[in-house]
Order: structure tokens, then sequence, then C-alpha cells
């Protein structure tokens, strides 16, 4: 009999903690910067919101999402994806492309009746995300932070690191090193809006403001990448392959 009730007041609480995450994930607008500022970028991002347009589709978060860029073509793209909420900010110097974010968000506080606590940054240099990922984000969110940000454990290879790329026979010393380091991953960030817009009171960097405040981690366990160029996107098509073809030899066996 204790043993039901406790199941049933479990089952209950487990509900409402789910009823509060989606009430939560409603509120928060979802901020993703795709910056068009020259063609490498424009094709970079153009692909890299594919995997966002999925990750957001199955989060059905499309009402609260809006594709940040300097690049009206970049929203074009957007627009033509499945994506409908778009921002656009003409930058006149490369510091604003950097900073497009914070310009976004407090751009969003001017215009908008609705003022949201916080909001959510994904940013395109990281295609994987689980709907996890965003669930934990949002149940760590803690008004006594001003950020909450996801981490990821890498290990440290530092001993392999070639310093001088001149000298491609160094000796390298044969060590195994197995410690992990904690880096944040960019794969999610929570930031709170007055935080935010105290942020752009440095227009020269907003980032020199943004690392003073307080920050929340919590782990991310998605595949990590660091998404830098088109070519680094293409290098996962060969990886699909590869899977695939694992999945058919495990069928086969």
């Amino acid at each position: 009999m204790l043993l039901s009730i406790f199941f049933f007041s479990f089952l209950l609480l487990f509900k409402l903690i789910l009823k509060f995450n989606i009430y939560m994930l409603t509120r928060i607008p979802v901020f993703i910067t795709a910056r068009g500022n020259n063609k490498t970028a424009i094709k970079r991002n153009e692909e890299a919101l594919k995997y966002a347009y999925i990750f957001i589709k199955e989060m059905n978060l499309f009402s609260q999402t809006w594709i940040i860029s300097d690049n009206e073509e970049m929203l074009q793209y957007a627009k033509k994806l499945g994506f409908y909420n778009t921002f656009h900010h003409p930058c006149k110097t490369e510091k604003e492309i950097n900073y497009l974010d914070y310009i976004a968000i407090y751009n969003f506080h001017i215009q908008k009746q609705y003022k949201p606590d916080w909001f959510i940054l994904l940013a395109l240099n990281q295609l994987f995300r689980t709907t996890q990922l965003l669930t934990d984000c949002i149940r760590n969110i803690d008004n006594n932070f001003d950020v909450i940000a996801s981490y990821t454990d890498i290990t440290n290879r530092s001993s392999f690191f070639i310093e001088d790329e001149n000298d491609l026979v160094k000796n390298h010393p044969i060590t195994h090193i197995r410690d992990r380091k904690k880096m944040i991953d960019a794969a999610i960030y929570a930031i709170k809006a007055d935080f935010a817009i105290k942020c752009m009171e440095n227009k020269d960097d907003p980032s020199k403001i943004f690392w003073t405040g307080k920050i929340k981690y919590f782990k991310n366990n998605s595949l990590y990448t660091d998404i830098c160029s088109y070519d680094d996107i293409k290098k996962f098509e060969y990886a699909g392959y590869i899977i695939n073809k694992v999945k058919d030899l495990n069928n086969s066996i």
C-alpha cells in the first residue's frame, strides 16, 4: 500500500515537473545567430541551419525561435527551411557582427511588449544537440546566476600538439595522458535578460562584461563539434555513410 502511494506520488511529481519545463520552454525565446558577413560564413551557416532546424522541429519550438543575422539573404534561406521568426540587423563593423546575440536581445526587450527574464542561445558551430540538453538547461535556470552554460568533458592531448609546423619530425615524448578537462562547448546558453542588456554597456566588447557574470554549468552528453567551415560539416556525411555501413553489418550478423 505504502509502495503504491509512493509510486503515484512520484509519478504526479514527475508530471508536474514536466509541465513546468514545458511552460518554461514556451516562455523563453530561443535565438540562433547565423552571421552572413562573407560567402564562407553564408555557405557554412546555411548548412548548419539544417541541423538547427531538425532540433527545433523535434522540440516543437518554431513559435519562439528567432534566426538572427546581419544578412537578408541568410534570413530568406532560414524562412525557406521553415523558420518564420527572423531579426535583421545590418552591421556596420566587424565588432557588431561578433555581438549580434546581445544586440538582438537588447532590441527584443525594447520592441516587444513581452519582456522575458531569460533567453536561450544556440550556436551554429555545434551541430548535434539532444532534446535532453534543452530540458537540462531549463531545469538549471537559477536567478542567482547570470548565465547557464553547457560544458563537455574533453581529453587532454596537449602532448601531441605540433608547436611548429615547420618541424614535423619533432620527437614527441611517449605519454598517455588520461586526465579530462571541462570546457564550455557553446551548445546552449541561457542568459538572463537584464545581464545581457548590462553587457551592452560595453559596446566595443560586450563579452568583457559577460565573463564577469556568475555562470552555472551543466554537463552536455551530446557529441561535441566545433564547426568552423562548410568543409567541416561535409566531413560528417562520410561519418553517416560509415555508420549506415556498420548498421548493415550488424543486421547481417
